[in-house]
Formats: structure tokens, sequence, C-alpha cells
């Protein structure tokens, strides 16, 4: 533990299936070329859905959420998946849960169908969840915010709550991505391209809309992040899927406060010399000094999101051993490139994920 406490970033998988008796975990360092073996039984059976302040929000195998501490063990319930209004719980003749009886959540009056674990995660389940401060100095004082199925609605909840609380936004937008700003403000961006900001206040919140409808086309993927100086940037993601998912264009955005009239996206073509991370994570940004060795300035670097796809592949086939896009995309020289060695891309499930460690107390 002593010798990741001088390495900050890494990027974590599994480096097997976690339903083999040898399987384990591993911490790569990119600006060290690293790698730390990484065998920790409580992360097991776990589903990555983001990481924050140096913790892992996870699933476990009946999609119930939690956050965990990697270097400790530590742990922090949230509300259960079954008090999602959409959500009944099917038990076997022991009680045991075997799968849910669910609504799909763009249909909420279609009737209930019964899903196992995979098909919740694509459905139904938690997509994403992220954290307003950190759990280890304000463990009662912090909101989780998560997304929701593929029509990624938003739901809230403080720690103790007993239930997730459901933000009803209009009925043709949903969010692709949200965020917790460096103030602890939460902003989500839609399917449309405008970027809303929620105000958190106990049992109060608020949806307000900072920019209007940009986006005129769908978009694969997209980001939000929020850079060293506090400039929200969007980070439009598209792929080729001729064979595999492969990143194959990105675009950057910046958010220009309109002083009292409607704020506007604008394209950036540099980040200043900064490194931004971005996937199923809380966006990371590293300045200009604290970017060393493989760490490229004014470069984006993306995980592989795409557990669907793997999830489909035949595990006796030994092509479904593709490997995943985890790429760097620099700004200067508009190119996207693999930004880890091919034995780490061959990691399966649960997909990769950046974490910025907290040493423990």
């Amino acid at each position: 533990m002593a010798e990741l406490a001088t390495h900050k970033l890494f990027l974590l998988f599994a480096c097997k299936h976690n339903d083999t008796e040898n399987s384990g975990f591993v911490l790569y360092s990119f600006s060290d070329k690293l790698r730390f073996e990484f065998d920790k039984p409580f992360l097991h059976e776990k589903f990555f859905i983001g990481s924050q302040h140096g913790w892992l929000s996870v699933l476990d195998r009946h999609c119930e959420p939690s956050l965990l501490n990697p270097l400790t063990g530590e742990s922090v319930s949230l509300p259960s998946f079954t008090t999602l209004s959409r959500i009944r719980p099917h038990h076997s003749a022991n009680g045991d849960i075997v799968s849910y009886f669910c609504r799909k959540l763009c249909r909420p009056q279609s009737n209930f169908g019964d899903r196992a674990f995979f098909d919740c995660l694509g459905e139904v389940t938690f997509k994403k969840i992220l954290i307003s401060s950190n759990p280890s100095t304000s463990l009662s004082n912090f909101f989780a915010a998560a997304l929701l199925g593929y029509n990624s609605n938003l739901v809230v909840a403080k720690p103790g709550a007993s239930r997730w609380k459901f933000l009803q936004h209009q009925e043709e937008e949903w969010y692709m991505d949200i965020m917790f700003r460096q103030d602890g403000k939460l902003i989500c961006l839609t399917n449309e391209g405008s970027i809303h900001e929620v105000e958190l206040k106990d049992d109060n919140f608020v949806i307000s809309e900072m920019t209007a409808p940009f986006l005129k086309q769908y978009i694969d993927r997209a980001y939000l992040a929020e850079d060293c100086a506090g400039r929200v940037l969007v980070i439009h993601r598209e792929y080729d899927f001729t064979t595999r998912p492969k990143t194959c264009n990105v675009k950057v955005f910046g958010l220009i406060n309109g002083n009292g009239k409607e704020s506007k996206l604008e394209r950036v073509k540099s980040l200043g010399g900064q490194a931004i991370f971005v996937g199923t994570n809380a966006s990371i940004s590293l300045t200009k000094q604290d970017i060393r060795g493989e760490i490229k300035a004014d470069t984006i670097y993306f995980t592989d999101e795409w557990w669907e796809w793997d999830h489909d592949q035949d595990e006796d086939d030994v092509e479904s051993n593709w490997l995943k896009n985890i790429c760097a995309y620099n700004l200067m020289s508009n190119s996207i490139k693999p930004c880890c060695p091919d034995e780490h891309q061959l990691c399966s499930l649960p997909l990769p994920i950046w974490i910025h460690l907290s040493n423990p107390k």
C-alpha cells in the first residue's frame, strides 16, 4: 500500500473474469507504466459504475448500489435498487432474489417483465453514480446522483435515506452524463446538448437550464468535465462500429458564461496544457504541473464503456477476447491512439475505470 501512495491516478481493471477461481484486479499507472496486482476479495462480483474522491461506486450481483474504498474496504450503503418505483424483486422459494420484475423507465405504464442481472444493467438499473463530496470527510453530508437505464433518468439520495428521489425532466429529454462541479453543484448534459443545473437542498430539488439545446444529431457518447480552472467542458465521442466499437472522432466544447444572458458552448482547440480522464468515473483533470511521464498535455483519455458488447460475446469464442477501446485524443495533433499495452486492453468485466486514489487514514 505504501508503494501505491506515490502513484495517484490509475486504471483499475479485472485481470480475469470474476467467476474464475484465480480472479484478481490490476492498478495500472499511466505516468510510469507500472502495474500493481490488486487482488481485493471485496471487489469480486462487483460492477464498477463510478469513481470519485478515491471511492468506487459499485453494484453487487443483485444490482444493489454502494460506495467502496478500494484501499481500505470501507463501504457506504446507498438506498436499495428495490426502492425505485418501477422495480419489484423476484424471490426464490428460500427467499433469495433471483431476478427482478421491471418496467422500462421510458414506458412507465408498461407491464412488468422478468429480467436478470445483465438485463437490468441495460434497461433499468444504475449506469453511473457520482457523489458531491468525499465520504471520508463528510460521511453524512453528501449527495449521490445516479443515471438509470437506457433513458438515463436522474435520481438523487443522501446516505441514510430510505429511497432514491426521481427528478422529472421533459419527456423527450434524457441525460447523457452528470457531474458534480468543484463547488458541489450538480450539472447534467441532455441528449439534445443542453446543460441543466440541479440545486440540491435537503428534499428540495430545482432543475434550471444553463444552455439551450446544442446537438443537431445523435452522438454515441458525451461526457461532462471540468478543467482545473473550473471551466465546464462537453466532450463528444463518436465510434466506428464496422467490427468492434472504436473511437473515430472527438470534439470538445467549453461553456461560455453569458454574464446575465444565456450561456453557450463553443469549440475548444486547446486544454491549456492540461490532461483530462473521462469515462464511467467522474472526470479527472491534471494541471500542466501535475503531468509527468507518459501522460501527455492537451490530451483526453477515455476508458471503454461498451459492456453490452462484451456481455453479448460468446465466452467460448476466442474472438470475444477483443481489444478494448482505451484510448487518448490529443487536441493539438487531432489524433486518436491506444493509450495502454494490449494485455491491459484485453481486460474483461467489470470494464476498466479511472480512479484517483486517496491515501487511507
